[in-house]
């Protein structure tokens, strides 16, 4: 659906994002994780033909984005703060969006009415709260009935309620209509309940692109007491060991590999206690940013 081949783009002289490639599969929702100033915005905004690639391509089913208005309008991009034309209302800003977008569903627009009745068609967007300045951009957006939904902290400053009806809406149209999402936040619980691909991003590059269960096979926190100190040097040597941190006569480890390959190596030791703990996403993105030179110590959860 979406290919990212080798973008590199600079600002100043800088990379913001450097020779990364990725691909968005039709109807996914795509979480993309990252440390403050990693360039998620950029390449969203790159991705959504806002800005222009320095090097690299990026298409949407096999048409570049930058430039191509046919391409566009098959995509919105809604940015971490939201704007509106000064002094309209939703209703002034919905007739600004038919005019622009052929996909304008004016039918849809209506049905989503009910799930933000609490924005005053007639009120000027400008006075509302960040909150409901989000929902009317999400009431717009879902409207223009777009192939592609790009998403930089769309959750911030929503509350629990709208926060849920949010989530069910774009549940709602990767289901039914194969609608594509790309997601940037730093909510990593919510971004768990909602995607089932991820990327994580440090210093302009992608460190990781896996299917989100795929990741969380692939990481596995492990609580163990030894019944020598010895064996516990052993396994380090013979595990890939992101993390480890001692509680008392108790280890708790962060190992990457296969599960039963982890399973074997404690069990040759026959250790006092060997348990295995889930693992959230907020963790996992923790220890890759560790093992990429981000400070981690100390702060297993």
């Amino acid at each position: 659906m979406i290919e990212v081949k080798g973008l590199t783009k600079y600002f100043d002289g800088e990379k913001a994002v450097e020779n990364l490639s990725l691909h968005v599969h039709k109807g996914s929702i795509f979480g993309l994780l990252g440390s403050n100033g990693a360039g998620k915005t950029t390449l969203l905004k790159t991705i959504a033909g806002i800005y222009r690639a320095d090097q690299g391509e990026i298409t949407l089913e096999g048409q570049g984005v930058y430039e191509q208005p046919e391409v566009k309008n098959r995509m919105i991009f809604l940015a971490d703060q939201p704007y509106f034309f000064p002094q309209t209302s939703i209703k002034q800003m919905a007739s600004f969006y038919r005019a622009i977008y052929p996909h304008w569903s004016e039918e849809r627009f209506q049905q989503l009415a009910p799930a933000f009745a609490s924005i005053d068609m007639k009120r000027k967007l400008h006075r509302l709260s960040k909150g409901m300045q989000r929902q009317a951009s999400m009431w717009l957006a879902l409207s223009c009935k777009p192939d592609v939904l790009i998403l930089d902290e769309p959750i911030d400053g929503l509350d629990p309620v709208m926060r849920r009806q949010v989530k069910n809406l774009l549940f709602q149209e990767t289901a039914e209509r194969e609608m594509t999402v790309i997601i940037s936040s730093h909510n990593l619980r919510e971004i768990e309940d909602l995607c089932d691909h991820v990327g994580i991003m440090h210093k302009g590059k992608l460190l990781v692109e896996k299917e989100l269960d795929d990741l969380k096979a692939d990481t596995h926190k492990i609580q163990v007491a030894f019944r020598d100190e010895r064996h516990e040097h052993a396994i380090s040597s013979l595990l890939d060991v992101v993390y480890k941190e001692e509680r008392g006569s108790v280890g708790i480890y962060i190992i990457k590999g296969e599960i039963e390959r982890i399973k074997e190596v404690f069990s040759v030791y026959t250790p006092y206690v060997f348990d295995i703990l889930p693992m959230t996403l907020e963790e996992i993105f923790i220890y890759e940013m560790g093992d990429a030179g981000y400070d981690v110590q100390p702060i297993l959860l």
